[in-house]
């Protein structure tokens, strides 16, 4: 009986403290979240709009479900998914929200779900190319889906049944749209034609000539929208947005505008037409004359989505620059703002002291408490994609480098820009802090590194070769050094207060292909063309040590932590080799791993031998690192594994970690990330679809935790500083945060 009430009471205590945990993070983070995930940020990237019957509630269909506002106050509702949507890229949610259909842009079939049930009901197979949309009519009876193989195909909702193939296309489906009554549909070609067909019966109806998608039907279904060609003048493009009779097929209006059209759509009243632009404006007409009636700008990039309130006195519009806005039809003022919906896949990242995580989105950069998951500011101003960003040490600032060839810093507590940093003539790759935090080093493509006053945003120096180009950098400490990789095979340091290049070490019989600066900054590593490493002192350059490797020149080359020691590997080794950095001794190679390769990477490379394709490879070590600690070494190998060794031993640790089944197999490579303690071991995948998150022991290479969202993780994810919480950015357009679990 004492027993039981122990047992009781853990229970009870455990599921107080992770209500505490999940009340930290607003509401809207603890919807529809995979297994074991204690917070999603991010809403996904919105794939239509539509308001309730009645005007009330305002439905937002993403790549993660489908989120319901209020549409009077704004506040989420509730978010409406499926655990089964699995790793699809896309998700279209039914009208009444009863099922949904998941595909992927590289596959030609497509997956009907019942969300209520949560079981699969069809497989739609049958396109002979890649399915690109899907889209089911006003009444939820029918599924159209297009596909590269350049036809339209009409599925029942009920049964998943093909009902008609519709055929007469020269060009690939571009668009698709059914009448209000779900009685025809209209479909938009790169063939610059847009035809009309009868659902029940599949025959065509009307064929109008060169007009392209975007298309929309009027409310009562007698009148069709979309684009005829592009005009181009010396005044810019300007698109046709054309009305014609889906009865007698005849063209009844033309409204001209000096933009790219992304989206169209009617008023309620069939009165007002509205497009969307691809500068961020939403441009009025009146349908029955064509003549313009306001021009307004709500967003600042491409508007993808347009759809009027019941009572046709508001407009929502979605953007590329991840918001959504109400605006009042009448005045163009904006009434609401709804923000989240970013593509925060791309980068993230803690502060040093790791109360603040900053999430990539695009061309901004997001803040958010990590602890709690509120959103602090948004860093905003960078005129195209940002490349990559840094915290300063302190954490108060944060430098960005971007593809509009600036630079800026910006104040973490309060989101303004502080600096632009100009003068590169090419994309600014992400800046790097200096130990001391008062200088800044940003790389370009016009292969050249500047130097910045990391308080006043003054340019100080520029390093530029004349014969060559810079590959990479990396501050030596705070010795106010530099150590670069060049593209003329040498490496060289700088003095970063003169901007001279005080050391350039060159081989005289053999070229160096790249330098690895020790963690100590007092020794370069270089790997060698005639199959060694030599060691260098960073301080007058020279020679210090020569270690010999094997028969090939090292395709890894990593210092301990405490920088005594040195691993190598080269293409023709198993196993690591260990050498001792003061002595230049060789310590030990490590075991090799008894297990080999698996059984079906070993059937494929032998299939492809025989072929005569290319010979079989060997299992070499393709990368290798130490963790924090320096208590193991983890080694990428050429066939897809993760190999673990204890570094006093020399021996291996637990099994090969290798993908399973399901996760992705293009051009796969797996990505080892230890946490800062050192305990815990990430892999993910990275071929071009992302792959599946894994932690591990890395005392034991036991599996810890498998995360998975709901699509593939895209090769983005951060430890937290203290080691206790993972982040990780997803297809879905959403990063999702994760306890790490004790060992």
């Amino acid at each position: 009986m004492k027993k039981l009430l122990l047992m009781l009471t853990i229970f009870i205590l455990s599921e107080f403290c992770l209500l505490i945990v999940f009340a930290q993070y607003e509401p809207s983070t603890q919807m529809g979240l995979p297994d074991g995930a204690i917070a999603r940020f991010g809403k996904g990237d919105i794939r239509g709009i539509m308001y309730s019957p009645d005007g009330t509630r305002l439905s937002v269909t993403t790549t993660i479900g489908v989120w319901i506002y209020d549409a009077q106050t704004g506040e989420i509702q509730d978010l409406f998914t499926s655990k089964y949507i699995g790793s699809s890229n896309n998700a279209v949610f039914s009208p009444d929200h009863k099922k949904v259909v998941t595909f992927n842009w590289w596959t030609i079939k497509a997956q009907l779900w019942n969300t209520q049930a949560g079981k699969p009901i069809k497989t739609l197979s049958g396109h002979t190319s890649e399915i690109n949309t899907v889209m089911f009519s006003p009444d939820s009876k029918i599924i159209a889906t297009i596909s590269n193989d350049k036809t339209i195909r009409l599925w029942n909702v009920q049964t998943g049944k093909n009902l008609k193939t519709l055929t007469g296309h020269m060009d690939y489906v571009t668009s698709v749209k059914f009448s209000p009554d779900s009685r025809i549909i209209a479909s938009g070609s790169a063939d610059n034609t847009i035809k009309l067909w009868n659902v029940r019966t599949g025959k065509l109806k009307n064929t109008l000539t060169e007009l392209q998608g975007p298309i929309a039907f009027s409310p009562d279904g007698k009148s069709l929208i979309g684009i005829n060609k592009t005009i181009s003048s010396n005044r810019g493009v300007k698109h046709l947005v054309q009305i014609w009779d889906t009865t007698t097929g005849r063209l009844q209006k033309t409204l001209t505008w000096n933009n790219i059209v992304y989206s169209l759509t009617y008023s309620p009243d069939g009165k007002k037409v509205a497009a969307g632009g691809y500068d961020g404006t939403i441009r009025l007409w009146d349908a029955n004359t064509g003549q313009h009636i306001k021009t307004f700008r709500p967003h600042t990039e491409t508007v993808y989505y347009v759809v009027f309130s019941p009572d046709g006195k508001r407009i929502a519009t979605a953007s590329s620059d991840t918001t959504m806005h109400i605006s009042n039809v009448n005045t163009g003022e904006l009434i609401k703002t709804y923000t989240e919906f970013f593509g925060g896949r791309s980068f993230i990242t803690y502060s040093p002291d790791g109360k603040t995580m900053a999430i990539l989105l695009h061309d901004e950069v997001g803040l958010r408490d990590a602890t709690t998951g509120k959103h602090l500011k948004t860093l905003k101003g960078h005129e195209n994609y940002i490349w990559g960003f840094e915290f300063s040490p302190d954490g108060n600032t944060i430098a960005t480098g971007s593809h509009d060839k600036t630079a800026r810093l910006w104040n973490v507590h309060t989101g303004k820009s502080i600096s632009i940093l100009t003068g590169h003539t090419g994309t600014v790759y992400t800046p790097r802090y200096s130990a001391d935090g008062k200088t800044i080093v940003t790389q370009s493509k016009d292969k050249t590194l500047r130097l910045w006053d990391a308080q006043t945003g003054q340019h100080l120096r520029t390093l530029q070769g004349d014969t060559y180009g810079l590959k990479g950098f990396s501050f030596a400490g705070d010795s106010g050094k530099l150590f670069t990789n060049c593209t003329d095979k040498t490496v060289r340091l700088w003095n970063t207060t003169t901007g001279e290049n005080t050391i350039t070490l060159k081989g005289d019989t053999y070229d160096i292909r790249y330098g690895v600066l020790s963690p100590d900054d007092k020794i370069i590593a270089t790997s060698c063309d005639d199959y060694t490493v030599r060691l260098w002192d960073t301080n007058t350059g020279k020679h210090l040590k020569t270690l010999k490797t094997s028969t090939a020149t090292t395709s890894s080359v990593v210092f301990s932590p405490d920088s005594k020691t040195l691993a190598i590997a080269t293409p023709w080794d198993k196993a690591p080799w260990l050498w001792d950095v003061a002595t230049g001794q060789h310590l030990k190679t490590f075991e090799e791993q008894k297990d080999g390769i698996s059984k079906s990477i070993n059937k494929f490379f032998t299939k492809l031998q025989d072929s005569k394709k290319f010979d079989l490879p060997d299992d070499y070590v393709y990368s290798i690192q130490y963790s924090p600690t320096g208590d193991t070494i983890a080694a990428y190998m050429e066939n897809d594994t993760v190999l673990l060794w204890n570094v006093a031993s020399g021996k291996t640790i637990g099994r090969p970690i290798r993908p399973l089944e399901y996760d992705p197999v293009e051009n796969f490579r797996i990505k080892v990330k230890y946490s800062p303690d050192g305990k815990t071991i990430s892999t993910v995948s990275s071929g071009n679809f992302g792959g599946t998150v894994r932690l591990w022991d890395a005392a034991t290479g036991k599996h810890l935790k498998t995360l998975k969202g709901i699509t593939y993780c895209g090769n983005s994810l951060k430890f937290s500083p203290d080691s206790k919480t993972i982040a990780t950015g997803y297809w879905d357009d959403t990063v999702l945060l994760w306890d790490i679990p004790s060992q």
